[in-house]
């Protein structure tokens, strides 16, 4: 394939997930806390007001937290849908403070729900519904009460963030704001009661879209049925609580960040990967090559220009960034181990040439996802040769990385 094709293809695929991301999918996943007075879609439409382009799936039967979801065959469904842009996950009213299960068992549960619905849509990002509970009455013991439990509820949802390397709504801090500010200004239906009020719903969908955005409400045409002062205080109520405090919230956080660094020393060259969040990577040298390891080097054997990529995985969803690189000097030298691989592609057998080497070497084979498929160490040779049959592994790209305590070699080969 020459460089033109390949730049051609990359152009269109960047077309194809530009086109993809142009509609905001999210998913809700809750209880009546979650559909009380249409909230998903008072956020849907705030949204769209304001430029953006979203797309709402609601799933919250009444009365249910995350014990009954992890076993709700509808909600799996779900997720085998693929194409979720975000996932919003509200646990129950008693699961949120602790009161019915412990943090970590429904940390537990959680693990499991995100376990398949990574597998379908594993760039999906989720986030937690901070649920903004509910208030006995307007007593001074009353208002202790209320903040302590929305304590428990703050510590939780950042345990269970931190815990998924992900983000929570502050719903419940916008609430707590407001009623802490004046007990008068009712944002639940009633007193004992944990559902919000029209009011609280508005509220909830501000929250929901700076914190997904990261932009203000502010500006929105959508009030409901709400006054335009009593809708303006909303929003400036939610922009500020979840704007002004990002990192509270871990918004942003754990953002998957992809970028490299590197030194050029002749014809060698040594890697540093600056990216954050992510379970593992894959090096694309420009020449053929690749390495899975984090901070690699690289040795050129022509003077050329390379496009060098590096992608990052975060529960298998890739990002990529691409550099060039320019060799301007190579080793020549004849005594220089003469590696290779061929044929590639291939559908039999690899075999590899070691040429001008002496070593003992080792070998790792990894499919498109970075996972390990093939392990082989201390590897007899037959004559200059290394043969590996590859007739079980089904079609497509792998990665294969030769290794000695000296030297490493790395090869992206298809198999057709």
């Amino acid at each position: 394939m020459t460089k033109g094709i390949v730049i051609l293809n990359l152009l269109i695929l960047s077309l194809l997930i530009s086109n993809a991301q142009d509609t905001t999918k999210v998913l809700f996943i809750g209880n009546s806390i979650t559909y009380y007075n249409n909230m998903p879609e008072t956020f849907e439409n705030i949204a769209n007001s304001l430029g953006k382009t979203v797309d709402i799936t609601m799933y919250a039967p009444g009365g249910t937290g995350i014990v009954n979801h992890v076993a709700d065959p509808n909600v799996y469904n779900l997720f085998r849908q693929t194409g979720w842009d975000y996932f919003v996950l509200q646990p129950g009213s008693n699961e949120s403070p602790g009161y019915s299960y412990a943090p970590q068992v429904t940390m537990g549960r959680i693990d499991t729900l995100l376990d398949s619905l990574y597998k379908y849509n594993p760039c999906t990002k989720v986030l937690f519904y901070q649920i903004p509970y509910g208030v006995l009455g307007n007593t001074a013991s009353d208002v202790v009460s209320y903040n302590n439990s929305m304590d428990l509820i703050l510590a939780n949802n950042k345990y269970w963030a931190d815990s998924i390397k992900s983000f929570f709504a502050p719903v419940g801090e916008a609430f707590r704001t407001s009623w802490n500010n004046n007990q008068d200004d009712m944002l639940w239906i009633s007193y004992s009661n944990v559902h919000p009020n029209e009011k609280g719903s508005y509220i909830a969908a501000c929250v929901f879209y700076a914190s997904i955005f990261q932009e203000q409400s502010f500006g929105t045409n959508i009030i409901n049925s709400l006054s335009q002062s009593a809708a303006d205080s909303c929003q400036l109520l939610a922009d500020s609580i979840v704007l002004n405090n990002l990192s509270e919230w871990r918004i942003n956080t754990y953002n998957q960040i992809t970028d490299f660094n590197f030194i050029i020393n002749n014809y060698t060259l040594s890697f540093e990967n600056l990216s954050q969040n992510a379970d593992s990577f894959l090096w694309d040298f420009g020449d053929a090559y690749t390495s899975t390891e984090i901070n690699p080097q690289h040795t050129y054997t022509d003077a050329n220009n390379y496009v060098v990529s590096l992608t990052s995985y975060k529960h298998a969803c890739p990002q990529t960034v691409i550099k060039n690189i320019t060799i301007t000097s190579v080793d020549n030298s004849n005594n220089k181990p003469n590696i290779s691989l061929f044929p590639n592609p291939g559908n039999g057998e690899i075999k590899l040439n070691l040429y001008n080497t002496t070593d003992v070497f080792n070998i790792k084979i990894y499919n498109q996802l970075g996972e390990l498929i093939y392990l082989k160490n201390e590897i007899n040779r037959n004559n200059n040769f290394i043969t590996i049959n590859i007739d079980k592994f089904k079609n497509g790209i792998y990665y294969i990385n030769l290794f000695s305590d000296t030297k490493i070699r790395n090869f992206k080969y298809i198999k057709y």
